[in-house]
């Protein structure tokens, strides 16, 4: 990548930040100018706000190639993130545990 693709990437990427778009799974590739996204977003509205950003032209003349997808993020079972079921309180790993440790054999 040269400097002013690396630049331009820079751009992109620092507006989608702005305009709280999260790009934590998203790629940014730009190659002689030219503008590819790849990846996926959590919302139907994330996907639209990620392509009003693109169709502006704020990047450049070329149009921007957006291969962007919707995957919804599936909530945490449990508020501290460890993937304990919200029944037992443990994770199916302890849940093994737990048996072993009670049998006595």
């Amino acid at each position: 990548m040269n400097e002013r693709d690396e630049r331009l990437r820079d751009t992109i990427t620092d507006t989608f930040t702005k305009m709280n778009i999260d790009a934590r799974n998203l790629a940014v590739e730009v190659v002689d100018g030219a503008v590819i996204v790849k990846g996926t977003v959590g919302s139907e509205d994330a996907l639209r706000r990620l392509q009003s950003v693109l169709a502006e032209g704020r990047f450049g003349t070329r149009p921007v190639d957006c291969q962007v997808g919707v995957l919804a993020t599936v909530p945490s079972d449990s508020l501290d993130g460890r993937g304990r079921s919200p029944v037992t309180g443990t994770s199916a790993d302890s849940a093994h545990e737990s048996r072993h440790q009670l049998d006595k054999s």
